[in-house]
C-alpha cells in the first residue's frame, strides 16, 4: 500500500531542502573567503560599503536639489549610471576573469592537495 503525503509532508519538505540549499551556499561562500587573502576580503567589504553609500546619497541628494519634474528622471539617471561603473569596477577585480578573482586562488590550493594526496 502506497502511503499519500499530504500537503502539510510537501511544504515541509520544501522547507528543508531550502534550508539545506541555503546552509550549502553560506558554507561555500566562507570556504571561498577563506582562500582569497584576508585584505582582499577587506577590500571587497569596503567597496560594498561604500557603493551602498553613495548608491544612496548621490541620488537622494540629486532628488532634492533639482526642480520637481526632472528630479525622479535625474536620479534614477544617475543611479543607473553609478550602478553600471560599480558593476564594471567589481567584475575587474572579483568577478571571474578579474584580477583577484576566486579561481585564481582556488586552483594552486587544488593542485597542491591532489600532490598531497599522491
Amino acid at each position: 500500500m502506497v502511503s499519500r503525503k499530504s500537503r502539510l509532508d510537501f511544504q515541509v519538505e520544501k522547507t528543508e531542502n531550502l534550508f539545506r540549499f541555503l546552509l550549502r551556499k553560506k558554507r561555500d561562500g566562507i570556504q571561498n573567503s577563506l582562500v582569497r587573502p584576508l585584505y582582499q576580503e577587506a577590500l571587497k567589504s569596503l567597496f560594498f560599503v561604500a557603493v551602498l553609500l553613495i548608491d544612496t546619497l548621490i541620488p537622494l541628494e540629486m532628488y532634492r536639489d533639482i526642480l520637481s519634474p526632472f528630479n525622479i528622471v535625474v536620479s534614477l539617471v544617475v543611479l543607473g549610471i553609478f550602478l553600471y561603473i560599480e558593476f564594471r569596477l567589481y567584475n575587474s577585480y572579483w568577478g571571474k576573469k578579474g584580477r583577484w578573482s576566486i579561481e585564481k586562488y582556488k586552483k594552486p590550493s587544488e593542485t597542491t592537495s591532489e600532490e598531497r594526496k599522491m
